[in-house]
């Protein structure tokens, strides 16, 4: 197996945690440096506890690019704030090609940058122009039970939002059904969604016995989704995202209720069951299960629970996963397999921690 070296950009983050957890035990992989402006000359383990002893090394406060040079295959994953990359993106370029590197890179974007194709959405998402409106489009969108194909032979990834990845999974393998009118979709995710400073959506005296709602029909990830349903051919259908803060740490729970455009009944349940298992056969991550899914059985894990319930035409497709691995480092780690031709599971065939 061919060994990569790796930049991780912002690795002092809650992604760059799971980022240099889950490579420092992937078989391609040879060297994992890591930089964060903030913490530079301060050991790994200082910011991230649980990695001492398997990670070594300090935070670089700028990265050197001659290092990745040598490598057959450079990879970078980018951990930085939402629009950090964006803003950096030209001079990085310019490294990179003055290094040698910029043709051989294969650059995976955790945030929220490049997940949109078009300037207008972007603003109408974020409320903001894109700083670097240019180069919207020119990263493949790393859904992988979606975008498999394309993840093949990308090398500028951009990874989805938690809960687009969420409601996108529950929603993919019907995506196509003509008539499905309105989408209503209620998601609770926990407090590491919100990043590692703490705010008041992640300060625990104001979480830990609280639930409410936030963003109430105009969560920033609705974007992601529409952008699916409408490549799927989904037509006169209606998103209503309503996403909740939950007194928990990690977590991705969603649920998606419509009306099926077919008569009720047992036949549709059994039909609709067999509609998702048929769509995810063969799928890594992504498990049917009976009754309703659960955040504990996946927290910390890259699996994507997913059940279906009826009652007439009433259909509620529920998804549950962890926001910092499939819906964070652990997808990202997913698309990294894909793109280099490697198995999709390599290092991520591991069980969440339950109870």
């Amino acid at each position: 197996m061919t060994q990569v070296n790796i930049y991780i950009l912002g690795a002092s983050g809650f992604g760059g945690g799971e980022l240099l957890r889950i490579l420092s035990g992937h078989p391609a992989v040879g060297s994992i440096r890591a930089v964060s402006r903030h913490h530079a000359g301060e050991p790994i383990h200082k910011v991230h506890p649980h990695l001492r002893g398997l990670v070594e090394g300090r935070f670089e406060g700028e990265p050197d690019w001659k290092w990745l040079a040598d490598c057959q295959q450079p990879v970078v994953f980018s951990a930085l704030g939402h629009g950090e990359l964006a803003k950096q993106f030209a001079g990085l370029e310019k490294q990179w090609a003055d290094v040698g590197i910029a043709e051989r890179l294969l650059l995976i974007d955790l945030s929220s940058d490049f997940r949109l194709d078009h300037p207008g959405r972007y603003a109408g998402a974020y409320g903001r122009p894109h700083p670097s409106p240019e180069l919207l489009g020119t990263f493949t969108y790393g859904l992988t039970e979606w975008k498999r194909d394309a993840v093949k032979t990308a090398k500028r990834i951009a990874n989805p939002g938690c809960f687009a990845t969420a409601v996108q999974l529950a929603l993919l393998p019907i995506a196509s059904t003509p008539g499905l009118g309105l989408l209503a979709v209620s998601g609770v995710t926990g407090s590491s969604g919100s990043g590692s400073l703490p705010g008041e959506g992640t300060h625990h005296p104001t979480r830990a016995h609280d639930f409410r709602a936030y963003k109430p029909l105009e969560h920033q990830h609705e974007a992601e989704v529409e952008v699916m349903l409408v490549a799927h051919g989904a037509q006169r259908h209606r998103l209503a995202f309503v996403p909740h803060s939950a007194p928990m740490v990690r977590g991705i729970f969603a649920t998606v209720q419509f009306e099926w455009p077919e008569h009720g009944g047992a036949v549709v349940t059994a039909s609709l069951m067999e509609k998702y298992r048929r769509y995810y056969e063969g799928s890594k991550f992504v498990r049917i299960v009976e009754g309703t899914p659960r955040i504990a059985a996946v927290a910390g894990s890259n699996f994507c629970d997913i059940a279906v319930a009826t009652k007439g035409r009433s259909v509620a497709v529920m998804a549950a996963l962890d926001n910092l691995v499939k819906g964070m480092a652990g997808q990202a780690v997913q698309n990294f397999n894909v793109a280099l031709g490697l198995p999709e599971d390599t290092a991520l065939r591991q069980a969440a921690c339950y109870p």
